[in-house]
């Protein structure tokens, strides 16, 4: 009878093991480091994020090993579940705003390139507080390419599409 309490007691210690290394990797490997969240379409991605801008990338600090670029929104798309996921709403961007994009990983903003981006609020501090992250850390980047919005980061592990057009956004 004691062998049996024993051999019990390691089935359920190698099953809590074996939840514990799922749960710890059920975060998805990117190029940009893990996620717990892949996004299947814009809507779901749109959810997620507090804005959605189109805008040029007008420069770029350094805060320690975080880049911080400015943004000048020359459109902000609209989508019906916009921010739907969020506890908390923020005040809406609007064409001629300035926004702050933090990134820590790579695929970094250029400056001077125009982009498609999905953002949420950093939930940080001081001046941080104001400052946006790319939504799904590079999920959200979409780069102009002539009339279109090419994905940057296509091995992200989202099921999102790779080019996206944008009403009013044609490029001159």
């Amino acid at each position: 009878m004691r062998i049996g309490r024993r051999r019990r007691r390691s089935v359920a210690a190698l099953v809590a093991v074996t939840v514990t290394i799922a749960l710890a990797t059920g975060c998805t490997q990117t190029s940009s480091g893990s996620r717990a969240t892949l996004y299947e379409s814009i809507d779901a991605l749109a959810a997620d994020s507090a804005a959605i801008v189109v805008g040029t990338v007008s420069g770029q600090t350094d805060d320690g090993d975080t880049t911080i670029s400015t943004i000048e929104v020359i459109n902000a798309p609209d989508n019906p579940t916009l921010g739907q996921n969020l506890t908390q709403q923020n005040s809406p961007v609007s064409v001629g705003d300035t926004v702050e994009v933090r990134q820590m990983t790579a695929p970094l903003l250029t400056v001077d390139d125009e982009y498609l981006l999905f953002l949420t609020p950093t939930e940080l501090s001081g001046d941080a507080a104001d400052q946006y992250f790319v939504t799904g850390a590079d999920a959200g980047i979409y780069v102009r390419d002539g009339d279109e919005f090419r994905r940057v980061a296509t091995d992200s592990g989202d099921t999102l599409p790779d080019v996206i057009s944008i009403a009013g956004t044609a490029s001159e």
